[in-house]
C-alpha cells in the first residue's frame, strides 16, 4: 500500500527525494494484521514523531514582528519550520500482552521498535486475533524505520506554509494560511490558517511611548487529508489486502503568544512567548483481508480510529531584516520539538 507512504510524504510536507525514495518499507498497513487495540497503538508509536513535528511546524512561523500594520497595510511571505526530533524517538515500545508478541532482529536484546524516522531496524509480530472464524494467529513484518539521521544527515521534518497578512482597524493584523487541495494519486491534501495579532501597547498609557512594540498573537491551523489503501495483493511482509480502503486525518493546531519587538534601523529584533496545542485525528475505513499463518483468511471493517495531541509552552527569538519592501528573517523556538525557522517576503504600511 505505497498509498499510505505518499499520505504521509503529503502530509509532512517532505520533499527532499532521499525520503521519497525510502518509502519501500514506510507501510505501516501491515500494523493492521494485529487486533484493533494493539494497530491502534503500534500506528500511533510508529507515526507519532513525524506527526508531532509537523503539529510544532503548524505552530511556528506566524510573525516576525510584534508591530502590526497600519490599516491596510499587507506582507506576504514565505516561511520554512526545520522541526528537529529528539533521538529519544527513534523508537517506541511495542504494547507486548497476551495478543501480541515482538522480536526486534536487528537488535534482539532490545524491546524495542524503530519509529518512522528510527533506524532500519528489522522486526517481526507475532499477533493473536479473536476473528469471526476463532482464535488466529498472525505472523507479520513490522515497517522498518526511514533513518533520517542516516538518510538526510538529520531527523528534522521540514513544513513550509505562506501566510497572507492584512492591517485592519484598531491595530489588529489578520493573517491568513491557506493551500488548495492538492490531489495526487489516490491522495488528497489541503490546509487552512486564521490568526489574529493586535496590538497591547495603545491600552498601556504609561508604556505606549516606549521605543518597543508589544502585541499578542492568536492563531488556528487545520490540515486535513485521505488516502486510497486499495491493494489487491498482501504482498511479502503480509500486509492485508482492501479493495476499498481509505485513511483519513485532520490536525488542528491553536497557539497563543506574546510578542515583543524592538526596530534598530534595518533590523528588528523580535521574541515570543506563549502556548500550542494540536489534536491530531486518524481514521482508516473499509474492508481488509487478514492471511492468518495457518487457517482461512478473514475480513475486519472499518479497523481503526485513534486521536492524539501534544501541548506545551513555546519560547521563541529571533531577527528580521529589511530592505525596502523586502524582508528576511530568523527565528529559533524552544518547544519540545525544537524548531528553526526562515522566511522571506514584501511588507506594505
Amino acid at each position: 500500500m505505497k498509498q499510505i507512504n505518499s499520505t504521509l510524504i503529503l502530509l509532512c510536507f517532505l520533499t527532499m527525494a532521499t525520503i521519497a525514495n525510502g518509502q519501500n518499507v514506510f507501510d505501516f498497513s501491515t500494523f493492521l494484521n494485529a487486533s484493533k487495540q494493539d494497530a491502534s497503538n503500534l500506528i500511533s508509536g510508529y507515526t507519532a514523531p513525524v506527526i508531532k513535528a509537523v503539529s510544532y511546524g503548524l505552530t511556528s512561523g506566524w510573525y516576525h514582528t510584534a508591530k502590526t500594520h497600519k490599516k491596510l497595510g499587507v506582507d506576504l511571505g514565505v516561511t520554512l519550520n526545520a522541526v528537529m526530533i529528539p533521538t529519544s524517538d527513534n523508537y517506541f515500545t511495542p504494547p507486548i500482552s497476551p495478543t501480541l508478541n515482538f522480536a526486534n532482529n536487528t537488535t534482539p536484546s532490545l524491546q524495542m521498535a524503530p519509529t518512522i524516522v528510527g533506524p532500519k531496524d528489522k522486526t517481526t509480530y507475532m499477533a493473536t486475533y479473536n476473528s469471526p472464524l476463532g482464535s488466529q494467529i498472525v505472523d507479520f513484518n513490522g515497517p522498518e524505520g526511514l533513518d533520517f539521521k542516516g538518510s538526510i544527515g538529520m531527523a528534522v521534518v521540514p513544513v513550509p506554509m505562506a501566510q497572507l497578512g492584512i492591517g485592519l482597524i484598531k491595530n489588529t493584523d489578520l493573517k491568513l494560511r491557506m493551500m488548495p487541495t492538492i490531489n495526487n494519486g489516490g491522495n488528497k491534501i489541503s490546509m487552512f490558517g486564521v490568526g489574529l495579532m493586535h496590538d497591547l501597547k495603545q491600552y498601556l498609557p504609561g508604556v505606549k511611548l516606549l521605543p518597543f512594540d508589544l502585541s499578542v498573537l492568536a492563531g488556528y491551523n487545520s490540515l486535513q487529508g485521505s488516502s486510497n489503501l486499495a491493494s489487491s495483493s498482501a504482498g511479502a511482509s503480509n500486509r492485508p489486502s482492501s479493495t476499498d480502503g481509505k485513511v483519513s486525518y485532520t490536525l488542528n493546531s491553536w497557539v497563543a503568544q506574546l510578542l515583543i519587538s524592538k526596530k534598530l534601523s534595518v533590523l528588528t529584533v523580535y521574541a515570543g512567548v506563549g502556548y500550542g496545542s494540536v489534536s491530531t485525528k486518524v481514521n482508516i475505513t473499509g474492508t481488509y483481508t487478514i492471511t492468518p499463518t495457518a487457517g482461512a483468511s478473514f475480513n475486519i471493517t472499518d479497523p481503526l480510529a485513534y486521536t492524539m495531541s501534544n501541548t506545551g509552552a513555546k519560547l521563541t527569538a529571533g531577527m528580521r531584516l529589511k530592505l525596502g519592501p523586502i524582508y528576511f528573517n530568523g527565528d529559533y523556538t524552544l518547544q519540545k520539538y525544537n524548531t528553526i525557522s526562515v522566511g522571506f517576503g514584501a511588507s506594505i504600511r
